[in-house]
């Protein structure tokens, strides 16, 4: 990150009241300046930062408002932004970014003889200045000098609160100076402030200007900012940002660096670091492909996927260009074959759409992106086709309407291949390869010697799940694979092998609100997950979801702007992690299959081993992988039948007391050996009995260790008993006076009833 600016306000101000003034919008009237809406300007963001004075999603492209409707905005309450065109620069002054003691306004007008009140000047709402000038159109500027500190030259691609509008932070509205030039007679800026601000003139990288800022905001979500503290990787994203947009996404950048807390108020800078970039230099270029990068290291590259997909109006582009204006009956067959070919209309959710399928080279995946019908007029309406009449029928209207258009009643999901429906469009793309005869051993061995330990048992079981996946890719496991174990030792190979041959319908997360979160859209057409790094058994509110993921036959699935849907789960998912408590596993666990990686066995493993494992796989290993596993004989083999009560799966239930106060107590004790709160030597006895003062002191001890792992500490007896009965101790038993008392068996029989009640045996330490 930048450095940052340290004359920050030590509190945040009171609310103010907002006052409004309308009627200055009146001196745009007659001209042709762009509005666009803002927000209210109290408004806040998801994480609680000021918007006020930012635009809504896609305000570059939306049709701008008038005067009017801009007017009516700010009668409601809602600030209004005026959009710069390409003949717009506006010098935006903020004195609070000044240097203590210094004027910039004052030195730049000395250094290129100019006086900036001879332009247009609104005065904001805190002390700032906006003068409104006009430059040649295709004029590049620079975004701040750094000379100049707390001025910046907005042009192109960039908005201004406009007059009328309130300040979030005083509430006072932004007012057109009255002994200022009016607006319609902005002048253009002076060559000396040209030359100054100029950005330079040099040849345009390949693939620079690849992205719509809009398209880099929506990658940039999939970035956690305060990941980029240091500052080489942060300016590494910028540039790559930078270059993608060919410097038009500043704004979106500024607001994901911002997102960090650390840097909340820093925008200032961070615009200044953004403006300082160039076209290409001559040097090495970092480009889109370092934020593409970024994005699959985090799990996120499916939105790179929704980026890249056109807008809806451009649906219909290169493939129909050479089209004559005016097609003649003779050819209609023949392009009615063609439009058909990736193209089709359904009525889905209650809409009618219009479908086009594509393969995207870059994400190696089949993508269906969806346009309303209207949206394909105005695309294909540009060409019209000529009927027996010689009447001339807009394209777009002649395919809708065409009896024999490619045409589905819904879209569905269906891996099972079992419903022979010509009439259903299924969105299932199949495997990443055609099953054949080969060979995978590399990985086999990967699998036996260091992932399941070289214990048999473990390893058929991973073959049979992987098995079931392929077999049946319309049915969760209803058991997910865990894998643990420390970095670098196979875990990821394996996981990513799976999650490869599922193709496109195989997605790799890195963090918990990807599979957890509200907008769960992608996992609906997802057969293998693969959670990478990205799990804590700690997390209460991930550990619902997880287990309704893996267990559930129906789940509900939400998109951004879309209505909640439900459909069923064909979900099977592969956790890898080197963290010590990786899932909540409970004593009687049925949903987790969890295995730690042998260090011994990866360190024994051949050098070049991992090289030769990717050339084998690469070279036919994962047909060879895809075709023994349809060949595995299941029967009737489900994951839920002999899950392997591995150490690892053990350890993960011990792991787990810490959330159940009572067990965390008991495993304790038995781990230490000790009862020294009952007898006087602190000696385990053979065995002894609890009588009413003894089970205070128990219960005592009980509380003493839920508050200091920070649990509720107060528990009944009924409640210990109901324990401490499913752990071999005899909560029923009397004494001779016919009081009830806890029969404590000997350690080494209160150690096994344990290790029964977990389903495994544990290592005490002795």
């Amino acid at each position: 990150m930048p450095d940052k600016i340290t004359n920050k306000p030590s509190a945040p101000p009171k609310q103010p009241a907002f006052e409004f003034a309308p009627d200055e919008l009146e001196q745009f009237r007659g001209t042709s300046y762009e509005f666009v809406r803002l927000n209210v300007p109290n408004a806040l963001d998801a994480r609680g930062r000021p918007i006020g004075k930012a635009p809504g999603h896609g305000w570059r492209t939306t049709d701008p408002l008038d005067v009017d409707d801009a007017k009516e905005l700010l009668d409601g309450g809602t600030n209004v932004g005026v959009r710069l065109r390409d003949t717009d620069l506006v010098i935006d002054v903020d004195p609070r970014a000044f240097d203590e003691g210094d004027d910039p306004v004052t030195r730049l007008e000395a250094d290129l003889g100019i006086k900036l009140d001879k332009w247009p000047k609104v005065e904001t709402g805190s002390d700032g200045s906006h003068y409104y000038m006009t430059l040649p159109a295709g004029t590049l500027v620079q975004d701040t000098v750094e000379a100049y500190p707390g001025i910046e030259f907005k042009a192109h691609g960039r908005q201004m609160v406009a007059p009328g509008s309130s300040h979030p932070a005083t509430g006072k509205p932004y007012r057109w100076d009255p002994l200022a030039e009016p607006v319609a007679d902005a002048s253009p800026a002076p060559m000396e402030l040209l030359n100054l601000i100029r950005r330079p003139d040099v040849a345009a990288s390949v693939g620079a200007g690849e992205f719509e800022p809009e398209q880099i905001e929506l990658m940039l979500t999939g970035l956690d900012a305060s990941n980029y503290r240091d500052q080489s990787k942060w300016l590494e994203m910028m540039m790559a940002c930078h270059h993608a947009s060919a410097g038009e996404a500043r704004e979106e950048f500024i607001a994901w660096s911002t997102s960090d807390p650390e840097y909340a108020d820093d925008e200032y800078v961070i615009g200044r670091r953004w403006g300082s970039l160039h076209g290409d230099d001559g040097g090495k270029r970092v480009t889109a492909k370092t934020l593409f990068k970024a994005l699959h290291q985090a799990g996120q590259g499916d939105l790179i996927e929704q980026a890249i997909r056109s807008d809806p109006c451009d649906d219909f582009p290169d493939d129909l260009a050479d089209l004559p204006d005016h097609i003649s009956e003779q050819p209609k067959e023949t392009l009615l074959d063609r439009i058909n070919a990736d193209r089709f209309t359904v009525l889905n959710g209650g809409k009618y759409l219009v479908g086009r399928e594509r393969y995207d080279d870059r994400m190696q995946r089949h993508l269906v992106e969806w346009s309303p019908d209207e949206a394909v007029r105005k695309h294909m309406n540009i060409k019209a086709v000529e009927s027996p009449e010689g009447k001339q029928i807009p394209l777009g209207d002649w395919w809708l309407k065409h009896p024999n258009r490619r045409q589905y009643d819904w879209v569905t999901f269906d891996p099972s291949g079992s419903k022979d429906n010509s009439n259903v469009y299924n969105l299932w793309r199949g495997w990443a390869v055609e099953p054949k005869k080969g060979n995978w051993s590399h990985l086999r061995k990967l699998l036996r010697d260091v992932l399941c330990r070289g214990d048999q048992v473990s390893y058929d079981y991973v073959i049979r799940w992987c098995a079931f996946m392929v077999q049946h890719p319309d049915t969760p496991a209803e058991v997910a694979l865990v894998f643990k174990g420390q970095k670098g030792t196979g875990k990821g190979t394996f996981c990513r092998s799976i999650k490869e041959l599922a193709g496109q319908h195989g997605r790799q997360v890195a963090q918990p609100e990807h599979f957890t979160g509200r907008f769960n859209e992608h996992l609906a057409d997802t057969i293998l997950l693969f959670v990478d790094e990205g799990l804590w058994a700690g997390d209460k509110k991930v550990e619902g979801i997880l287990k309704n993921l893996i267990t559930e036959p129906i789940l509900s699935f939400e998109g951004k702007n879309k209505p909640i849907i439900e459909g069923p789960n064909h979900l099977h998912i592969v956790i890898a992690s080197n963290e010590d408590w990786v899932i909540p596993a409970s004593p009687d666990e049925r949903r987790f299959a969890v295995f730690e990686t042998d260090e011994e066995a990866f360190k024994a493993l051949p050098n070049g081993f991992f090289e030769q494992l990717r050339e084998q796989m690469d070279n036919g290993g994962r047909a060879a992988m895809l075709y023994d596993l349809l060949e595995t004989d299941l029967g009737d083999w489900h994951p839920r039948k002999g899950i392997p009560q591995t150490e690892a799966l053990v350890a993960q239930k011990v792991e787990g007391f810490r959330s159940d106060p009572i067990a965390y107590w008991w495993h304790r004790i038995l781990e230490d050996g000790e009862f020294g709160y009952l007898t006087a030597d602190g000696s385990w006895p053979d065995a002894f009995v609890v009588g009413s003062e003894g089970k205070g002191d128990m219960l005592d001890s009980l509380g003493a260790s839920a508050k200091a792992t920070r649990h509720r500490a107060e528990f009944s007896k009924k409640k210990v008993a109901q324990f401490l009965g499913r752990v071999g101790v005899d909560v029923n038993s009397r004494d001779r006076k016919g009081a009830r008392v806890w029969a404590i068996p000997p350690l080494d029989q209160a150690r096994a009833a344990f290790e029964k009640y977990v389903g495994g045996s544990i290592d005490w330490g002795d």
